[in-house]
């Protein structure tokens, strides 16, 4: 549990904690689908009853522990679709009132966008216009490939089921958007998995439809949508909610402490190629240059960081894998191999090859 860490603890995960209230239903939905969810909290320093305090946090390694153990046990009785079903807007907390009282759709979806990370730290969302089409991408920020189908259909199914309950009706229908034969015209979820078996006998309860086997996961909304009312619009509660996330939000920056080792940790568990300092400072939901202004602080840049994660990885792969030297570039995100060469004798003196065949000597540290 995180409740009351020790402060480098924190300062070591960053932003990465769930709210305990997630966990807790999780395990309540393996219950409901009839498999014993005591299982799911072996040899972790947390039980059931630490869940139920309402400022309850988990490290999220040992979210995604609970959350495989979860899917192995109930996934093929369709464990996402039940979860989404349990996650009622009042578990949101002030992010879900923020939404449910913003005065369009549009606002509800902004909301959602910039504080997803106080709710899911392991999601991050980008948001496009495709000519009269919204294009809501859903983007991994750890490397769990596994879990990850089982995240975006969760997440997915969670998202349309407020949608559906958050939109005030009548100006829905108003605008074109009355449910037709169950479904909201115009929207549908996509996801890259193949259709699960399960998926048939859900596909009644929810307004769109799934589709599978797509290139990425994507919600698609028509850009009409963006101007529908909420069932519950007040422009001054959804400020005042908005005000209190952002309070969760720089609560949480500021308990990383060192925004260096936060960054680092972020990238560490992040596939290549790494992004961009842009990306990342959107991440931390600060502008580029004031990322850079509490880098130059701690004496490091963005650069520096990102090389030192490159060359840890690097030798992590000459070390322990057979993959060949090109191959390891490619998945460094290394479009050139000669780039990475380069850069690979700028850290250790060696080329990639020497170094793999001369052993793992001790290489020069490069960043923080």
């Amino acid at each position: 549990m995180a409740t009351t860490g020790p402060e480098n603890e924190l300062r070591t995960l960053g932003l990465f904690l769930v709210p305990g209230v997630y966990m807790r239903v999780l395990a309540e939905t393996v219950r409901q689908l009839g498999h014993n969810d005591r299982k799911l909290y072996e040899g972790l320093n947390f039980t059931a009853d630490d869940l139920k305090a309402n400022d309850s946090r988990v490290f999220v390694t040992d979210a995604i522990l609970m959350a495989q153990r979860a899917l192995d046990l109930a996934g093929p009785d369709g464990l996402s679709f039940a979860l989404a079903r349990e996650l009622r807007l009042t578990i949101h907390g002030t992010l879900g009132f923020a939404a449910l009282t913003s005065p369009t759709f549009e606002g509800a979806l902004d909301s959602v966008h910039r504080y997803l990370q106080l709710r899911a730290p392991f999601l991050s969302m980008k948001q496009s216009l495709a000519g009269e089409r919204v294009l809501v991408q859903l983007c991994t920020e750890f490397d769990v490939p596994e879990l990850y189908p089982f995240l975006a259909e969760t997440v997915s199914a969670t998202l349309i089921l407020l949608t559906e309950q958050l939109l005030d009706r009548d100006d829905a229908q108003g605008k074109g958007f009355a449910l037709e034969q169950g479904k909201l015209p115009g929207v549908t979820v996509r996801l890259s998995a193949p259709e699960p078996p399960y998926y048939r006998r859900f596909a009644d309860q929810f307004p769109v439809q799934f589709q599978y086997g797509q290139p990425e996961e994507m919600l698609v909304f028509p850009r009409q949508l963006l101007e529908v009312r909420m069932r519950l619009a007040d422009a001054d509660a959804s400020e005042m909610a908005r005000e209190q996330c952002e309070f969760e939000l720089q609560k949480a920056l500021k308990e990383q402490g060192d925004i260096s080792l936060a960054i680092r940790n972020m990238l560490r568990m992040m596939p290549g190629p790494l992004p961009s300092l842009e990306v990342m400072a959107e991440r931390f939901c600060v502008s580029s240059r004031t990322l850079k202004r509490r880098l130059a602080e701690k004496d490091t840049h963005y650069r520096e960081i990102v090389e030192a994660v490159l060359k840890d990885r690097a030798i992590q792969l000459l070390r322990y894998t057979n993959q060949s030297v090109s191959e390891i570039a490619y998945e460094l995100g290394y479009a050139d191999l000669s780039n990475f060469s380069r850069a690979f004798r700028k850290w250790t003196g060696k080329s990639a090859s020497e170094f793999r065949e001369d052993g793992p000597d001790p290489a020069p540290e490069v960043g923080p």
